[in-house]
């Protein structure tokens, strides 16, 4: 018995879903919340816990927060693993290792994330140091933002932060990996709009000295506000933050990268001459 629950949502990943529901085999509730897979996603996920629920896809925060609502975790405690995540033996040791007795006041933790890609680990130009997400927390006590994209946890309590990461590995290919860019360029243009107009959703505040999430979403509003932005992300990427380092696999990814915010620089444009200002 962990004493963890564990939620993945999924849609069409049945090159992905086994390696990661296989990672968290320790936990005795897995909870899996699919949005209409056409392939084999739910077959497999059926081989590791009858916990396999369908909820229509309208946003990643919707789709999380459904689950919150519905789904009859047996622990207090969740943590939430992506279809293309790995949870390493590291993490997993020192989740159980934390919650054999967990601080009264604490109500979540944040992991880090690595990024595989092409079969390397992009160390340098993913800020592996610096990117902190809310994965592992009481579940009572959070909520997502009503975010279409990069939407975070919103958690009533002060959180910690455990020093192994998640391995993210989607094993889906450079020609998915770019429809996923693209539809994730659509919703970050959406959002980016918003913004730009004063209309950003209710949940986490950009501030400069808050928690790791908050400072990443100042950043992310300052740096949408600059000029020649896919151009400006490759040269912080590649060169300011030593991507060079990762090889030909980090050069690939940081090229992605700026292709996707050139799919959202254009979006936004489109979408500014066709609604009102």
């Amino acid at each position: 018995m962990s004493g963890v629950s564990v939620l993945v949502l999924t849609y069409n990943e049945e090159k992905n879903i086994r390696a990661c529901l296989q990672s968290v085999t320790w936990s005795d509730d897995i909870h899996v919340v699919d949005s209409g897979s056409t392939d084999s996603t739910v077959a497999i996920c059926r081989e590791f816990t009858p916990h396999v629920q369908h909820h229509p896809f309208q946003s990643f925060s919707a789709q999380y927060n459904w689950a919150l609502d519905h789904a009859a975790f047996r622990h207090e405690w969740l943590l939430v693993v992506e279809a293309d995540e790995v949870v390493s033996e590291e993490l997993r040791d020192e989740i159980l290792r934390v919650l054999e007795q967990p601080p009264s006041g604490i109500a979540g933790y944040y992991v880090r994330w690595r990024i595989l890609f092409l079969g390397r680990w992009i160390k340098h130009c993913t800020m592996y140091n610096s990117s902190w997400l809310l994965r592992l927390f009481r579940h009572r006590q959070v909520r997502y933002e009503d975010r279409p994209v990069n939407q975070h946890a919103v958690c009533r309590g002060p959180c910690g932060r455990l020093q192994h990461g998640l391995w993210h590995d989607n094993r889906n290919g450079p020609t998915c990996l770019l429809a996923k860019y693209n539809r994730y360029a659509s919703w970050e243009a959406e959002e980016s709009l918003r913004l730009l107009r004063g209309k950003a959703a209710a949940g986490i505040r950009p501030r400069l000295f808050g928690n790791p999430t908050e400072r990443r979403r100042w950043f992310k509003q300052l740096f949408m506000r600059l000029p020649l932005r896919p151009l400006l992300k490759f040269v912080y990427l590649y060169v300011l933050s030593r991507g060079f380092l990762d090889g030909m696999p980090g050069l690939l990814y940081c090229t992605l990268t700026a292709v996707q915010e050139f799919f959202v620089v254009v979006k936004v444009g489109a979408r500014k001459r066709d609604l009102p200002a």
